[in-house]
């Protein structure tokens, strides 16, 4: 394939906790939906169906916020083990297309389909294949880029949306982008657009015209990207198919700010219950613990343990970061915040035949409660500790 212009298509599932809370409940069909937060606490939320982002709720909208601006929006609680099912499934179907393929997200990855015409047949034809397949498999839309580079593939699926397909041909990549918002490009937040419009930037057109020179007098050496993607120049490098997690975290704020160490006790088991399940989902194990608490003045501290071996083991790992909060937790201010982290993860584990029988028996009985839990709710086996957890 050297030489030889590349061809990348973006996948993003359209809505994508929405739609599968969609396919368990039908009736949640046009309506508002939101996933995740509390209507009536400080958290954020996940998800928002297309109906609710007309009343400008978007991901990491706070919850309360979400409320004022559509107040007959519909919350669910969202269920992490349910989605990254269906993502699995997703991913397995893609893969029976090219084995390129670089997932960056729970419903968003990369594939290059470079060379694949002899088998597959044109790009547009193979996307639509996949899209068909997705919706009659899972019951779930797609919307596809497809272009020379990851860049133009992700604003080309953006365009698209929902359950469309684009494909921007090779040479046309500037007068594609042209027109657009320069807020499109990937990585140009609040800060960057306020400067930008600040120097009457309104267009990714506006920003070639700043020429590489200029936008690097204003950027530093981001100004050559930003120069870069005004042009439709972007990456056409592969990571690994699914690139191996570096930390599994979870945290929760509270509704209302709270020093009850039992109560913190038991968020931090659910937590940890939680934590413990994605890594048994992604095959590894976990050698560092890391406790975080953000106290009602917003001041975070945290505190980290190494275990003497990796785990993947619930008790082991409550163990450890309950054993953190007991030395951390000493201001006796209200916390805010608690969550937990699980850092160095490994695959491989080592241990005494004893030790490996005893942990082989707590395994085989978490798994056991991760199966029942992806069923029936992550409520429907509950450690007595994590009772009364706020989670």
């Amino acid at each position: 394939m050297k030489g030889k212009k590349r061809t990348i298509i973006h996948l993003d599932l359209d809505a994508f906790f929405v739609a599968v809370e969609r396919l368990r409940d039908p009736s949640l069909i046009g309506k508002p939906v939101v996933v995740g937060g509390n209507p009536d606490g400080r958290g954020v939320i996940a998800a928002a169906s297309y109906e609710a982002r007309r009343y400008g709720i978007h991901s990491a909208t706070p919850s309360a916020k979400a409320k004022k601006l559509c107040p007959h929006a519909i919350f669910i609680r969202a269920r992490h083990n349910l989605y990254s099912e269906y993502s699995k499934k997703f991913f397995r179907i893609v893969t029976d297309y090219t084995p390129l393929i670089e997932q960056t997200s729970i419903d968003e990855g990369y594939i290059d389909v470079t060379g694949c015409e002899p088998l597959q047949g044109h790009p547009l034809r193979l996307a639509e294949e996949i899209k068909l397949r997705v919706k009659r498999e899972l019951g779930l839309s797609v919307s596809m880029g497809i272009g020379s580079n990851k860049l133009i593939a992700k604003i080309g699926s953006d365009y698209a949306k929902p359950e469309g397909i684009v494909y921007i041909l090779p040479g046309t990549e500037r007068v594609f982008l042209a027109p657009m918002p320069v807020e499109k490009i990937p990585g140009v937040g609040p800060a960057v657009l306020e400067k930008l419009n600040g120097y009457g930037i309104r267009t990714i057109d506006d920003l070639s015209r700043m020429g590489r020179d200029g936008l690097e007098k204003i950027f530093g050496k981001h100004g050559a990207s930003l120069h870069n993607a005004s042009l439709g120049i972007g990456s056409i490098a592969f990571g690994s198919t699914f690139e191996q997690a570096k930390s599994v975290s979870r945290e929760h704020t509270f509704g209302q700010d709270t020093n009850d160490i039992s109560f913190l006790e038991a968020t931090l088991c659910r937590l940890s219950e939680k934590a413990t399940a994605d890594l048994r989902e992604k095959g590894l194990k976990a050698s560092t613990i890391t406790l975080k608490l953000r106290y009602a003045d917003f001041k975070t501290v945290t505190r980290s343990h190494s275990l003497g071996e990796p785990t993947d083991l619930d008790n082991v790992i409550y163990a450890a970061v309950r054993g953190l909060l007991g030395k951390t937790y000493q201001r006796r201010t209200a916390v805010r915040l608690i969550g937990v982290s699980l850092t160095h993860l490994d695959e491989e584990r080592q241990g005494t035949l004893l030790r490996d029988e005893r942990e082989r028996k707590m395994e085989n009985l978490y798994r056991s409660v991760d199966k029942i839990r992806g069923k029936y709710g992550g409520k429907a086996v509950l450690n007595a500790r994590g009772c009364l957890g706020d989670v």
